[in-house]
């Protein structure tokens, strides 16, 4: 569930007193909070803002002079950080003066950046042979972009329902023409031989759950391709562990089901895994968009283990499925603050 690189034109806002350091001023960039110098900007100003996790080139790093400020081996990584206590992400730069860029300008490959990608998990060995009749029809989940730095696609006149974003690997399993699949992100993965190996398997361990194939097989019989999509989750898969420590096996919560090339509605998706008792996602809030709220929900414990320690963050999608000219499907991930700025490892997988 990757996103794009975004390094958009900005205006500051909200631009007010560092309480803890007279050389430095707080202000707001789309949905983030930022530490600037004093003086350095004023509400109302524009900017070109690089967010966390945004890698710079070396020769814009020196221009800007922030090359000590970057993370990463090769210090070209945009930081989150606390600035004399409070929370700064990103960094801010004043539009070229030969550029005429308007509000929203993507300046991502005027500076050549990249995104940054965790590293990618060691590959298991069960990655299966593209199939013809197979793949093209078991789709990869969609991309999921940032709300913080896309702050329009939702208003408050949208209603829709936010659920905790767990912090594990997406796994996606099902059915096309009556064939039994499951995969990453990216990959489908070889079936395991025995049951000792399917409850190894980070991506086809789903399958154990009984409900999981009870809702599965009813589906099935009046539609020739269906996937489910959830997170596999445990210490064995991330920094998170929400109970489930290294070794300890594997969680699994379904978030979203699609029926024959159509995702179905929350309202749908929810009454189905309710009575097949397929466990799903926590759902924090259902109701009109409200952004600053939807920026309180990012923080918090997670209710995976009720208390346990801190949840990643939440996902936002509309009620009923809509698509956005900017994104596609109206679905958007609020990482948490105290998460971004705590040093848990993260992996990618393919």
């Amino acid at each position: 569930m990757s996103s794009s690189c975004i390094v958009p034109v900005v205006e500051i806002k909200n631009v007010r007193v560092h309480t803890n350091a007279d050389k430095l001023e707080v202000c707001d960039v789309l949905g983030y909070q930022m530490c600037i110098g004093k003086g350095q900007y004023k509400d109302g100003d524009r900017g070109v803002y690089f967010p966390a996790d945004v890698l710079i080139p070396k020769k814009w790093a020196e221009k800007f002079n922030v090359l000590n400020f970057l993370r990463g081996k090769d210090k070209d990584r945009v930081g989150k950080i606390k600035l004399r206590g409070e929370p700064s992400f990103g960094l801010i730069v004043p539009v070229p003066p030969d550029q005429n860029w308007e509000l929203g300008y993507n300046a991502a490959d005027y500076f050549e950046c990249k995104k940054y990608e965790p590293p990618i998990r060691p590959d298991c060995g069960d990655a299966e042979k593209y199939d013809s009749e197979i793949d093209p029809l078991f789709d990869k989940y969609c991309d999921i972009e940032n709300g913080r730095i896309f702050t329009d696609v939702f208003s408050e006149k949208d209603n829709v329902i936010v659920t905790e974003k767990i912090h594990g690997t997406n796994c996606r399993i099902g059915f096309v023409n009556n064939i039994q699949v499951a995969g990453s992100m990216e990959l489908r993965r070889k079936k395991p031989e025995n049951q000792d190996d399917m409850e190894r398997s980070i991506y086809w361990s789903p399958w154990n759950l009984l409900a999981v194939q009870k809702l599965m097989n009813f589906l099935k019989r009046e539609h020739n391709v269906v996937i489910m999509y959830g997170e596999v989750y445990g210490g064995s898969i991330q920094s998170l562990d929400y109970g489930r420590p290294k070794g300890k096996g594997f969680g699994y919560k379904a978030f979203d089901l699609k029926v024959d090339g159509k995702f179905l509605d929350w309202l749908e998706f929810n009454s189905i895994c309710c009575e097949y008792e397929v466990s799903t996602v926590p759902l924090i809030y259902q109701g009109p968009f409200i952004y600053k709220d939807i920026l309180q929900m990012a923080d918090g414990k997670t209710l995976v283990q009720k208390d346990l320690h801190m949840r990643e963050g939440v996902v936002v999608k509309s009620t009923k499925e809509k698509i956005h000219p900017k994104i596609g499907r109206s679905i958007l991930k609020y990482i948490g603050t105290e998460y971004s700025l705590a040093n848990n490892s993260d992996f990618k997988d393919v």
